[in-house]
């Protein structure tokens, strides 16, 4: 060991008590620390395991390994690591040259725990660790402190050459591969091998999440998904798992007045698609935005992760249509199948499954029965009825106020033409339900109006994905029964496992109820799944701040204001996050311009109050609440907000005064009690603890 260790008493004294706690560590996967002593003159020693082998290093140099053999050494490892993880040993230095595969077949690591203890003894920074930097977690690269998980991160990176042959992150230098694990997003392993099982994807992206709380939260439960995923690689199925961008089709009607048909016929495909386990399909909305920007269709390729692009027009003109597709490579250097199909609307149905059907069969993927089910799968048979939620659909997208009302009046119209057109039912109660974020007063009339849409919904059709989220998040606002929105929500997932919005909405009950670990990853598929989502991407930032985790709330803020710039939520959000760090200035400067984008109300006057409270502008939050006391309050949010002041300024009996007003009204924002820090100044109080119990927080 270095001579720097055995010549400072300290730092021997530490390492020989901490060198013997790691001899107790025995595990079949772990090699064996015999003996911890010191020669005669002083230098210390360390007595370990002769195995006889190659290291995981020396294998890698003739390639990626089989799929099989890969997952095998990662279980091994992983087994290994649980094991000293719940002894609070953490090895900090998992890379291929510290797993031995030996001659008897069985993999051991090395070093195990020494590295950590000579690092931390000697000082050693991330720029001076030699070969370890390209298998450094973020945390590491950032030199700040670690825990388990950066075992973990360590592992994905190790899991990921396996199977590709690559890193995650190189450079041709030291600090260049730093920068690239802290700060940029590694090509996804699937883009690089294309027999990769859509799990094993999934497993190594969430093990490579830049934050810690978005990774697995242990182990177990790495261990778990891989086990799950070798019970896949023995069942039949399309190893490569294929992606692919559905490009909004052009409308080249003569009339130009068919933009609803046109994107709802390709927004139907792409709901067809993502029902295909082993293809990843990219939200339509995300697609859109991206091709905005103007870019090369091949670059937008790149950029998204897909390998394939479909596109389309669709002429209209009264009940005769013509659709012209076709699915070209993402280099657009091929052209894999194109075709035009000209009928009525009356074979818009046939048409719609014709192209989903063509390009599963395109993409040589292997279908279950019940995915061929779900692509022959209609909700109507009624074409009027088809059209005109096609155009309720097209009005909700715009997710204006005036807007949604259109909306609703079509999926009413459609509903009239087919009572038991259940996706009619299920657009009428997400509009709503987001007509609730454009009111204060109206919000309990709003989510009955919901509930009602939704129970039909689910009544015409119960494998409906999107009506179980929006019931999830019913039983979550409006009836705080978390049990029952987390069984709807998971149920949504179930049925379709790439709807972004179902893993959202299950995200934001996970932080309400204080799981922020569970909360990241569910936030961080629904990211994966549409990458560019401002609203995605608040939400991230506000689970961050009820996690305590300002930087990162400030940097998903940040990131959401760079895909639309006058998104006013990115305020709200910087307000809190200011404050949690006590930027106060800059914190009360975000709120006001969040009050110039949605105009001054009680609610935004309360927060207001608040942001002055906290900054310690005491006669100015007082001057306010005084003026909103005054008036009529009847809304349960507001009553909270009103809270919120009190409690920052240190009034815990007025603050609890409105609370409970709150909790008569039953205000959906009390959803946030365990976990919003501006009510911290009254989680002593026994009264707290009865409100938590009462709205079954607790």
């Amino acid at each position: 060991l270095p001579p720097e260790l055995s010549n400072n008493p300290d730092a021997k004294r530490r390492l020989l008590h901490e060198a013997t706690a790691l001899s107790s560590l025995q595990h079949k996967n772990v090699c064996v620390i015999h003996d911890i002593n010191e020669t005669e003159d002083g230098q210390i020693f360390i007595t370990m395991e002769f195995l006889e082998g190659e290291t995981l290093q020396k294998l890698l140099e003739s390639g990626p390994l089989p799929l099989d053999r890969a997952l095998h050494i990662t279980l091994e490892v992983a087994h290994g690591l649980a094991s000293a993880h719940g002894r609070g040993i953490i090895h900090r230095d998992i890379k291929p040259a510290n797993i031995i595969l030996t001659k008897d077949h069985s993999v051991k690591i090395l070093d195990f725990g020494v590295a950590d203890i000579v690092e931390r003894e000697a000082h050693v920074k991330a720029a001076d660790f030699g070969g370890t930097v390209a298998y450094m977690s973020p945390e590491q690269a950032r030199e700040e402190a670690v825990d388990h998980r950066s075992d973990i991160w360590s592992m994905g990176a190790v899991l990921y050459e396996m199977v590709t042959g690559r890193l995650p992150f190189g450079g041709q230098y030291d600090q260049a591969t730093l920068y690239g694990i802290m700060n940029q997003k590694q090509v996804s392993a699937s883009t690089l091998r294309l027999d990769l099982p859509p799990n094993l994807d999934k497993v190594i992206n969430r093990c490579l999440e830049k934050s810690p709380a978005a990774r697995y939260p242990d182990m177990e439960s790495l261990i778990k998904d891989v086990q799950k995923t070798m019970h896949d690689l023995g069942q039949p199925w399309e190893a490569a798992l294929k992606s692919i961008a559905v490009l909004p089709f052009s409308d080249l009607s003569q009339e130009k007045d068919n933009a609803y048909f046109t994107d709802g016929l390709t927004e139907e495909i792409v709901t067809k698609l993502s029902k295909l386990r082993n293809l990843k399909i990219l939200p339509l909305q995300s697609v859109t935005s991206y091709i905005r920007t103007g870019k090369p269709m091949s670059q937008i390729a790149a950029e998204l992760e897909v390998q394939y692009l479909l596109q389309g027009s669709v002429r209209k003109h009264g009940t005769n249509i013509r659709v012209t597709t076709q699915l070209i490579t993402a280099d657009q250097e091929a052209v894999l199948w194109a075709e035009t199909q000209e009928g009525t609307i009356e074979e818009v149905f046939d048409i719609q499954e014709d192209v989903a059907n063509r390009v599963a069969r395109a993409l040589k993927l292997r279908l279950t029965p019940n995915e061929r089910k779900s692509l022959r799968r209609r909700a109507t048979e009624n074409t009027e009825a088809f059209q005109l939620y096609l155009k309720g659909r097209f009005f909700w997208s715009k997710r204006r106020k005036e807007s949604l009302w259109t909306a609703i009046r079509y999926f009413e119209q459609a509903i009239e033409k087919d009572p038991q057109y259940a996706p009619a039912w299920a657009g009428m109660a997400d509009s709503f339900c987001l007509l609730t974020e454009h009111t204060v007063s109206a919000r309990k009339e709003l989510y009955a109006k919901a509930a009602a849409a939704t129970k039909k919904a689910l009544e015409y059709d119960k494998r409906l994905a999107e009506a179980h989220a929006s019931q999830g998040l019913l039983l979550m606002l409006a009836q705080w029964d978390w049990r029952g929105a987390e069984k709807e929500f998971k149920t949504a997932i179930r049925l379709n496992p790439n709807y972004p919005t179902a893993h959202h909405w299950y995200a934001e009950l996970l932080s309400r109820l204080a799981r922020p670990e569970d909360a990241m990853a569910e936030i961080a598929e629904a990211e994966r799944l549409d990458p560019f989502s401002a609203v995605i991407l608040i939400d991230r930032g506000m689970i961050f701040y009820y996690a305590r985790r300002y930087d990162e709330a400030i940097d998903s803020a940040r990131k959401a204001r760079e895909l639309d710039s006058d998104f006013s939520a990115v305020h709200r959000l910087l307000t809190l996050a200011y404050q949690g760090k006590g930027m106060f200035a800059e914190s009360i400067d975000e709120q006001e311009r969040w009050m110039e984008a949605v105009g001054t109300n009680i609610d935004t006057s309360a927060a207001l109050a608040q942001c002055y409270a906290a900054a310690g502008r005491r006669k100015e939050a007082e001057e306010i609440a005084a003026r909103l006391e005054q008036g009529t309050i009847e809304v349960g949010n507001w009553c909270r907000g009103i809270a919120l002041v009190h409690a920052t300024l240190g009034n815990i009996d007025k603050a609890f005064q409105w609370l409970e007003r709150a909790y008569e009204l039953k205000a959906e924002s009390l959803s946030l009690l365990k976990i919003d820090p501006k009510l911290d100044p009254l989680r002593e109080d026994a009264k707290f603890d009865t409100l938590l119990a009462r709205t079954g927080l607790r």
